[in-house]
């Protein structure tokens, strides 16, 4: 096992980032049953989720641990797990899921989406008489 290995909760073998979910159990201000499971084992219907491809988002990742604090976390040991799995993808000095989402804004689209479709609608207004260089 590599330190970029991440292990599904639920059938043991390592899974990809781009195939991994994480989910939890919300009632009120507790939060309980965290796992990191690939897609294809993680409940549909019930926990709050999120895609771990996500989570190697330097900005995702904090508002992701943000959003736990304040929360009465029932059982903290799977959360702490799953911090400290995906941790090292963050802190990567060449995280591959940044480097990506810079090169798709620097052409001004998303990630994952088709050119065309949607970054034509967020694309910012051009400022009169700015011109872009550097590229």
């Amino acid at each position: 096992m590599t330190e970029y290995d991440l292990i599904c909760d639920s059938c043991g073998e390592t899974c990809d980032p781009l195939d991994a979910i994480v989910s939890w159990t919300v009632q009120g201000d507790s939060e309980s049953g965290f796992a990191l499971t690939h897609a294809a084992h993680a409940p549909v219907s019930g926990p709050s989720r999120i895609e771990a491809r996500k989570l190697t988002w330097p900005n995702e990742f904090l508002a992701f641990v943000n959003a736990r604090f304040g929360k009465r976390i029932v059982d903290p040991e799977p959360l702490r797990a799953i911090i400290a799995a995906l941790a090292p993808f963050v802190m990567r000095h060449d995280n591959a899921a940044e480097v990506d989402g810079i090169r798709a804004a620097s052409f001004g689209a998303i990630p994952g989406v088709k050119p065309g479709t949607e970054a034509e609608a967020r694309k910012p207004a051009a400022v009169k008489g700015e011109v872009e260089s550097g590229k």
